[in-house]
């Protein structure tokens, strides 16, 4: 471009991220990988759970990239920050540079240094492993360079002008990359080591103590496609931190070696989602702005934007709500298409969440993974398991302080009086109703001795509207009564 400004021209602008609406009440928990190379400290992104309010902080805290399919993590950041609007979420990478099989070592190869600048075109490149030499000597960084990342994650090495590389054409450079292609279900799944420190999925337990949220919705981007993931996850979201319920959004298998086609979706899900209220399955993956994403990633953002709407209470279901997706398709990229019969009969009846374009894409389907086992509105809805979380959870998070006073009428009475006002004030517009009563049949001297109080809550939730029938007939004595009411000639 002309240094010399004469003419007319134009600029673009990217369009700015919308700001996140929040919502704590159904917080987002991701667990995947995330390009941490950019990050001045790299290592200290692994395995801790991260609370991130936008793009921005993503960026600071997790790193950036153009390559939002290779991270997974990156397709829920994007499905929140940029497409569905919602904050915060709570992250946890588990790629870490420290692991042999997360990295990649790539050897001297050689590069052209333009004007001070030597740019090497590849991603993931950790700072601290770079090495740039002239064959023989091994120059300095931070005195005869100085390493940054361009906006699409290419390595720039920039020049010092008294440094030993001054005047070079070429350079030779070496570096160790991540290699998110490394991470395995086994590295998304985690444990806890000798030492007491926990990893992956793992962490799950310590999102509450370490943020002060708890998570809702956990996803697993991808990764949730393994029957094994899945199967940890089903068992992780109960009782988090030994209190917090929540539930799993998986992506169902959408590879050649999984469900190509809707007809395929019921023995996938068969063999690699539990039977379960924990858990719902999403099958195809998502298309958007010409990425191939993970569906779960969008159907959580949806659920925590729907909830964010509903006054931070999930009593909505994702059901027919709009999907800020452009389609949807195999993990190959390839094309799929449903009309409504088809993700009526093959993924809702076999408790799957498909997605419709009616016109826009929306989010098709109300059933947990244990539809059509069970058909206890308790087990089998979407909404019937985040609507009794949501009481659960509140309850327990609101009446913790209560631990370690004295089990006397006054506790006793400020839980009831308290709890009962609260599940009134959600009556009739999110619940059918409720009422919390202290039986004292069911706390007998013996128990209230030992410090044991038991209360029981008995409450009626909304079911989703599945079908509305309006049926139709053709009546003649109408048009009998028409002919009658007109006059002859």
């Amino acid at each position: 471009m002309s240094e010399y400004k004469h003419g007319i021209a134009s600029s673009r602008k990217k369009t700015p991220a919308l700001n996140p609406v929040s919502c704590k009440s159904m917080v987002q928990c991701v667990v995947g990988t995330a390009p941490i190379n950019t990050l001045e400290n790299p290592y200290g992104a692994v395995n801790v759970p991260l609370v991130i309010t936008g793009s921005d902080m993503a960026k600071k805290r997790l790193g950036f990239t153009d390559e939002i399919e290779k991270y997974t993590v990156m397709h829920s950041i994007y499905a929140s920050f940029e497409k569905h609007a919602v904050t915060p979420i709570v992250v946890i990478n588990v790629l870490d540079p420290s692991n042999p099989r997360h990295i990649e070592a790539v050897a001297g190869e050689e590069i052209t240094v333009m004007k001070g600048m030597a740019t090497v075109r590849d991603t993931g490149i950790l700072l601290d492993k770079v090495e740039v030499t002239d064959g023989s000597v091994t120059y300095e960084d931070g005195v005869d360079y100085v390493t940054s990342f361009a906006a699409n994650g290419y390595l720039l090495i920039a020049v010092t002008e008294d440094g030993a590389l001054s005047g070079k054409d070429t350079v030779q450079v070496s570096y160790t990359k991540i290699n998110p292609d490394g991470v395995t279900g086994e590295d998304i799944i985690g444990g806890i080591d000798k030492n007491g420190i926990k990893s992956g999925i793992e962490l799950l337990d310590e999102v509450y103590p370490e943020t002060g949220v708890y998570p809702g919705v956990v996803v697993v981007p991808v990764f949730s496609r393994s029957p094994v993931v899945a199967a940890v996850l089903e068992t992780k979201v109960q009782k988090m931190y030994g209190m917090f319920n929540g539930i799993a959004f998986l992506d169902l298998d959408a590879t050649q070696e999984g469900a190509k086609n809707a007809f395929m979706v019921k023995e996938t899900k068969e063999k690699n989602v539990p039977s379960s209220r924990w858990v719902v399955p999403f099958w195809p993956m998502v298309k958007s702005d010409g990425y191939i994403l993970s569906f779960s990633a969008f159907a959580a953002a949806l659920l925590q934007s729907a909830t964010a709407a509903n006054k931070n209470i999930p009593s909505e279901s994702i059901d027919n709500l709009e999907l800020k997706i452009d389609g949807v398709c195999l993990a190959d990229g390839s094309q799929v298409v449903m009309t409504q019969d088809d993700a009526n009969d093959y993924l809702n009846r076999n408790g799957v969440v498909g997605a419709l374009r009616l016109p826009e894409w929306k989010a098709w389907g109300n059933n947990t993974a244990a539809y059509p086992e069970s058909e206890d509105p308790i087990d089998r809805w979407i909404k019937g398991v985040t609507m009794i979380n949501y009481l659960e959870n509140k309850f327990k998070s609101d009446y913790l302080s209560g631990i370690g006073r004295n089990a006397d009428f006054k506790l006793v009475n400020g839980i009831v009086t308290e709890y009962n006002m609260t599940l009134n004030s959600l009556t009739p517009d999110y619940i059918a109703g409720a009422e919390i009563i202290f039986d004292k049949k069911e706390n007998p001297i013996e128990n209230i001795k030992e410090g044991h109080l038991k209360f029981r809550t008995r409450y009626a939730d909304y079911a989703p509207a599945e079908y509305i029938e309006n049926e139709f007939s053709y009546d003649i004595s109408l048009l009998e009564a028409a002919f009658e009411g007109g006059t002859d000639e």
